[in-house]
């Protein structure tokens, strides 16, 4: 399963990022949409890593893969084929996988459950990932270093939305009970708030760190 899991892994990114690729060079696509569309579609990626792999040493080696293979795109300028070419905003490439690695190794050694781990990697998945498209489609009102509010308010919706999934789909053992519901609205509030104030596209590092250390503490009692 191991090995399957790696020939899943690189299948998936080699498709997602060919297809980003491609987006990019239709008039259709901004760019933002397009860097947008491969950090959503890089975050299926965990569920491959908890269907298939069963060894920490085989479950790294994407995320380092991608690692490497970002912070070269980044560093020989390759990245800017996606339409923008501020290094600084592009390092966020780098800094995603960074944080599924150590997600990965934080769930394995059993320092966190793979539960929380999941909810982390997903919200900033898909919550930063639609937050971004649709604030900046649809945000005209700012709150925050370019932030909108319509994106602040997709944010906290959709990590609601992982958070309900993961804790269904793990049962969580305070799952619907009063302490589950003020802790939802807890994560998905501050998680919201680590991805509206922090700079320099670390919020690709703090949101999941940050959302599945909250996810533990507020839901896993």
């Amino acid at each position: 399963m191991n090995i399957l899991g790696l020939i899943l892994s690189f299948a998936f990114l080699l498709v997602v990022i060919g297809i980003g690729l491609l987006m990019s060079r239709s008039d259709r696509f901004s760019a933002e949409f397009v860097r947008k569309f491969i950090h959503i579609g890089v975050s299926n990626w965990w569920f491959i890593l908890i269907a298939t792999f069963d060894t920490l040493s085989y479950a790294l080696v994407g995320p380092i893969v991608f690692i490497i293979a970002n912070g070269a795109a980044v560093i020989t300028g390759a990245a800017d084929v996606l339409g923008i070419k501020d290094k600084v905003r592009n390092l966020g490439l780098v800094y995603f996988p960074i944080s599924l690695l150590l997600l990965v190794l934080i769930g394995f050694n059993g320092m966190l459950p793979m539960w929380a781990c999941g909810i982390g990697a997903m919200t900033m998945g898909y919550g930063d990932g639609l937050a971004a498209v649709i604030g900046k489609h649809y945000g005209k009102k700012k709150i925050h270093g370019g932030k909108s509010f319509i994106g602040t308010a997709v944010m906290f919706v959709v990590t609601l939305l992982v958070i309900i999934g993961f804790s269904v789909g793990y049962q969580i053992d305070s799952l619907w009970s009063l302490s589950w519901w003020i802790g939802l609205v807890v994560v998905a509030l501050v998680s919201t708030a680590i991805e509206a104030f922090t700079p320099f596209g670390l919020d690709n590092i703090t949101v999941p760190l940050g959302t599945a250390v909250l996810a533990y503490l507020m839901l896993g009692v």
